[in-house]
């Protein structure tokens, strides 16, 4: 009886000299925590008010917290004096590190290509991008998949290390945007004036950029017909009718100036050169009766 009360009075004693790095380490654990709470949401909003940041909030919003957490369970441990468990948790934190990623390979591959994609940010949502066939606005940016929205309506979830590992294209970085048609117009048209004529229609469609200028290229000298290509530049950021809109107006106009020019184009070309090349044909019906 003796000894186990020397041993109760020996195990109180220790745990009062324990007792002030234990309220110390409890208190700083408390303090990391609500850092990492309020901490994560000051993160998300600074991210919210910049436009470029933005489809970063949702991924830092969970990561950040769990980070400043695990620090300070870490420093915690460290106050306690318990250095070896907090040794041992980064190692065996590394080591189920590499068992999960070789057991979850593809899923590792996502969650690392996503935080690659959020440091490097080489989109946001809103943005125009194409990534092997699919092509479409981003819509959401997460960890481990990108929702990009195609032109038909259809939500596209794209793995991140499918993005990260092809070549990617913004069409909307910068807002600039190049776009182009082909039309097919009749030998007989002098080149001269139907490039001059195409050129000055893009030119003077509105939200139609001038510089860069547009410019109209002999594609192919084709069987029939020689097929120009005319290019012109967007700035989709300021764009209030819409690319598709402002595209059909400089068809459209192109259309409209080669009608009223007299112009043979387009799947008429092969039925106008026979028609224009063919010889007029005389009949002389009063030179039958001598």
């Amino acid at each position: 009886m003796d000894y186990f009360i020397e041993s109760l009075q020996s195990d109180w004693q220790a745990f009062l000299g324990f007792a002030p790095r234990l309220f110390y380490a409890a208190i700083v654990l408390i303090v990391f925590i609500i850092i990492a709470r309020f901490g994560g949401r000051a993160v998300v909003k600074a991210l919210d008010r910049s436009h470029r940041l933005q489809g970063q909030a949702p991924l830092l919003r969970y990561v950040v917290p769990w980070l400043i957490a695990s620090v300070g369970i870490l420093v915690a441990l460290t106050i306690m004096g318990l250095e070896g468990i907090a040794a041992s948790l980064l190692a065996t934190g590394g080591v189920a590190a590499i068992v999960l990623g070789f057991a979850f390979r593809a899923i590792g591959e996502n969650l690392l290509a996503g935080l690659f994609l959020a440091i490097n940010r080489p989109f946001k949502i809103g943005d125009l991008i194409k990534t092997g066939e699919t092509t479409g606005d981003v819509k959401a940016i997460e960890l481990s998949y990108v929702l990009v929205r195609t032109a038909d309506a259809c939500d596209v979830f794209v793995p991140s290390s499918q993005i990260f590992g092809q070549p990617l294209y913004n069409y909307t970085r910068d807002g600039l945007r190049r776009t182009s048609f082909k039309i097919g117009v009749a030998y007989q048209d002098n080149p001269d004036q139907v490039i001059d004529l195409l050129r000055s229609v893009a030119s003077n469609v509105g939200d139609v950029l001038a510089s860069p200028k547009p410019f109209v290229e002999v594609n192919e000298f084709g069987s029939d017909y020689i097929e120009y290509e005319v290019f012109f530049w967007l700035d989709s950021n300021n764009n209030p009718r819409g690319f598709v809109t402002t595209t059909n107006d400089v068809k459209t106009g192109c259309w409209r100036a080669l009608q009223d020019a007299g112009m043979t184009f387009s799947t008429d070309v092969m039925s106008g050169v026979e028609l224009k090349s063919a010889p007029v044909l005389e009949v002389d019906l009063a030179g039958r009766g001598e």
